[in-house]
């Protein structure tokens, strides 16, 4: 499904230096939160095996992250922008929140979508004859393989059999279909309300007028309400002797 967007909005994503500048920038920030979820793998598995092989792979989103944001960052200076900066993601806690096999089964379904996604950007730019773009998706495309293929393997080997690897990677994909789900509702749900809100104020708005008009606000402390007096009292003058 990625790979099929990405196809169809490739002439949107990289129409101009600012739409593939932002593009890159969202990649970057997914490889660094990616970055984050692999170093609290390291911290937490209890093996030495798979905590190095967590290892290797932080680093390389570490490293994907800094190229995504470099590259960003030279497409907005073309484009007389300044640079978004370096990423700064956040961590879901998914090794706690799924433990580590459903991690790897998560892991695994992220790299293979993104190897797919990044097939078909570097296809974009092999069409157009841009060699430099293209050499860079290859890179990342050749890191991805091999994340790809490594938890793959740990997936095999913790699940227990190719059947059980399969069924876990189900799992997960029914667990990544309700977090999106819910995540869209957020999102839906806020842009209604403020939506809501805006249109609140504006039918409510020659009301307020209105109330405004005949009972005008006060300014001012008013002690008891008995010795309270309307606003013109104050133009009244004392009687004359």
């Amino acid at each position: 499904m990625n790979a099929l967007l990405a196809r169809i909005s490739n002439p949107i994503v990289w129409r101009s230096r600012h739409h593939a500048a932002r593009k890159l920038f969202e990649f970057s920030l997914a490889e660094h939160g990616s970055m984050l979820d692999l170093f609290a793998a390291a911290r937490l598995t209890s093996s030495a095996d798979r905590r190095a092989a967590y290892l290797r792979h932080a680093l390389d989103e570490r490293r994907h992250a800094a190229m995504f944001a470099a590259k960003s960052a030279e497409m907005r200076r073309d484009s007389g922008r300044e640079s978004l900066g370096f990423p700064n993601a956040d961590t879901d806690r998914l090794f706690e929140r799924l433990g580590e096999q459903r991690f790897l089964a998560f892991v695994h379904r992220g790299e293979t979508r993104g190897r797919r996604q990044f097939e078909v950007y570097r296809d974009w730019f092999a069409d157009r004859a841009d060699k430099r773009n293209r050499a860079f998706f290859d890179g990342i495309i050749r890191d991805e393989i091999r994340h790809e293929s490594y938890t793959n393997a740990l997936l095999s080997e913790l699940a227990g059999g190719e059947r059980e690897r399969r069924a876990e990677l189900r799992i997960v994909a029914g667990w990544e279909a309700w977090r999106t789900w819910r995540r869209a509702g957020r999102f839906l749900a806020e842009r209604i309300y403020y939506a809501s809100m805006v249109a609140l104020y504006v039918l409510l708005a020659p009301f307020a007028l209105f109330v405004g008009g005949v009972r005008p606000v006060r300014v001012g402390w008013c002690s008891p309400p008995a010795v309270c007096q309307p606003s013109h009292s104050s133009l009244r003058t004392a009687p004359q002797e």
